[in-house]
């Protein structure tokens, strides 16, 4: 028999975004005012610029000695370039954000203080009677604020990184020598539905939850035929039985989808979670939701002093050329005085730490050639360039038939107009800085490179199979010219030691044995040539049975 908890894993076996489950261990936060509090003092330290540059840096293990792989098992080395995250700027900025944004929202909703939790059920209870909570519930300290930007840079994979800095469930069970029993859902991050409905939206969030801790909550809040304004005071309920530090919900321009009047809805009750329950709130979109974004939430986004972050896509900048010493000079000299340290654009950053998982035979060190042609191809959009930095590596193995193997600018053109079929009317608005036509496309999707490795898995098979065919017939060959040339040496040397043939002499006409033949018998002749080894031809031309001018 099944446990209740592996039922629920099955009824509910997916959560967008999973991070670690830890039993709650309490240290000082450094504040006077997050101390007493055990959802703050359960979080892990708050973390300095460089603490937090270590801490998402994530670079796999590579070494020159890979460069040497057979072509098949350096075509899988090539995807971790998938996996390395490498933080930039605004990396470290969103850090400070959601680190901030998580600490104000349980400022205000201290588990342990009679006072906020007699606030905190009167917000709940106010929910659907609105108007009524800011007579007796004190003013929220949470924050909430949105990401929007272009598709493909980062925005989504950004957040999930930095959330893994924090453990997703804390276990309570005891709080300065006095028992205190909670599952505490530090963060929570889940997607839009693509239909925009705002009743999906609240039953993937029970989905989540009940995942996590293995409850029931979507067959008890969920089920039936519940309306929308049943769902949410519900999911506004658990939000804060459970202490969760920040709503995360991904592809909000999903929204557009849904009727104005109830993306209007589902965004007012966004910004009751914050302004008066506490409960932060973030949202991740693209540039499709603006015209959504512009109502409601933008209230709450205003007063929070945190503001929205706007994600676009790397700027391509001046390129700095990297001395022997370590330093970098800029080439535009008209600009800056040679000699002078400067710092290389965000671009150069990140395309110097993505360089170093290449895996051809021979290396191509990055260039300002390079970095400007797959910057053209791809406009400095993330997703892109790291594709396409991939797939040329793997064009290059699979086609290459000189074993140099070497990037080209050429190989990372071809690559892109391959690749980024789809993408090619919003590149060419990008190039072109046609922003009205960008407005008129829709959001554009990030490569699925699977088929190109498959299909490059196939070429390389094919092209091993083609050159060990190859290699197997030169050998034959080989083996072939050695042994005829070995027998011909061999003749050569029995030829030498054998004797000389000797003459051959003509042999004699064989002589008819002595017989009577009647006269005129041709037999007659030949028998008389024979016994007096005359010429046959003069015998018979004698006795007439050749006649003169017969054989000329």
């Amino acid at each position: 028999m099944k446990k209740p908890q592996d039922l629920c894993q099955i009824e509910h076996p997916i959560v967008v975004c999973r991070g670690r489950q830890e039993n709650a261990t309490y240290c000082d936060p450094g504040i006077e005012g997050y101390r007493g509090n055990p959802y703050i003092e359960a979080l892990p330290a708050i973390l300095t610029e460089d603490e937090a540059l270590d801490a998402l840096a994530y670079y796999p293990k590579h070494s020159e000695e890979e460069r040497q792989a057979p072509s098949h098992l350096r075509l899988h080395m090539i995807q971790s370039a998938l996996d390395f995250f490498a933080p930039l700027p605004i990396h470290l900025d969103l850090e400070q954000r959601i680190s901030r944004l998580i600490r104000a929202g349980y400022k205000g909703r201290n588990p342990l203080e009679l006072q906020s939790r007699q606030d905190q059920e009167k917000k709940l209870q106010s929910i659907s009677q609105p108007g009524n909570s800011q007579r007796f519930c004190r003013r929220s300290m949470a924050a909430g604020f949105t990401i929007i930007g272009f598709p493909g840079v980062g925005k989504t994979s950004a957040v999930e990184e930095i959330l893994q800095l924090y453990p997703q469930v804390i276990h309570h069970s005891r709080y300065q020598d006095r028992n205190y029993t909670r599952s505490q859902i530090v963060w929570l991050k889940i997607e839009c539905p693509h239909d925009g409905s705002p009743k999906g939206l609240c039953v993937n969030f029970f989905q989540a939850v009940d995942s996590l801790l293995g409850t029931n909550y979507q067959r008890n809040f969920a089920g039936g035929r519940r309306t929308l304004d049943e769902l949410m005071p519900n999911m506004a309920r658990v939000a804060s039985i459970h202490g969760i530090g920040v709503l995360v919900i991904d592809d909000i321009q999903f929204l557009r989808q849904a009727s104005s009047d109830n993306s209007s809805r589902m965004l007012n009750f966004f910004t009751y979670l914050v302004s008066t329950v506490g409960i932060p709130v973030l949202l991740i979109a693209t540039y499709k939701a603006r015209h959504v974004l512009t109502g409601e939430f933008s209230a709450v986004r205003r007063g929070t002093g945190q503001g929205d972050l706007v994600w676009d896509r790397m700027e391509e900048g001046d390129w700095q050329q990297r001395e022997e010493e370590g330093e970098r000079v800029s080439k535009n000299n008209n600009e800056q005085e040679a000699g002078e340290v400067q710092t290389p654009s965000v671009w150069q950053v990140f395309l110097e730490s993505l360089w170093h998982f290449q895996y051809t035979r021979t290396p191509s060190p990055l260039t300002q050639e390079l970095s400007h042609v797959l910057y053209t191809q791809t406009q400095g959009i993330t997703d892109f360039a790291v594709k396409v930095y991939m797939l040329a590596q793997v064009r290059a193995i699979t086609t290459d038939d000189t074993g140099e193997e070497r990037l080209t600018d050429k190989i990372i053109e071809s690559v892109a107009q391959d690749s980024l079929k789809t993408a090619q009317r919003v590149l060419n608005a990008l190039r072109l800085g046609d922003l009205e036509g960008l407005e008129k496309v829709e959001d554009i999707h990030p490569i699925e490179i699977e088929p190109y490795l498959q299909k490059a898995f196939k070429e390389l098979q094919h092209l091993e199979k083609l050159r060990s065919l190859a290699t197997e017939n030169d050998r034959k060959n080989q083996n072939v010219d050695a042994s005829d040339s070995n027998l011909q040496a061999q003749r050569k040397s029995n030829d030498a030691t054998k004797p000389a043939p000797k003459a051959r002499r003509r042999k004699k006409p064989k002589a008819i044995s002595n017989q009577s033949y009647a006269d005129g018998d041709l037999r007659a002749s030949l028998s008389a040539s024979a016994e007096a080894e005359t010429d046959v031809y003069d015998k018979l031309h004698q006795d007439g049975f050749i006649q003169p001018g017969t054989i000329s």
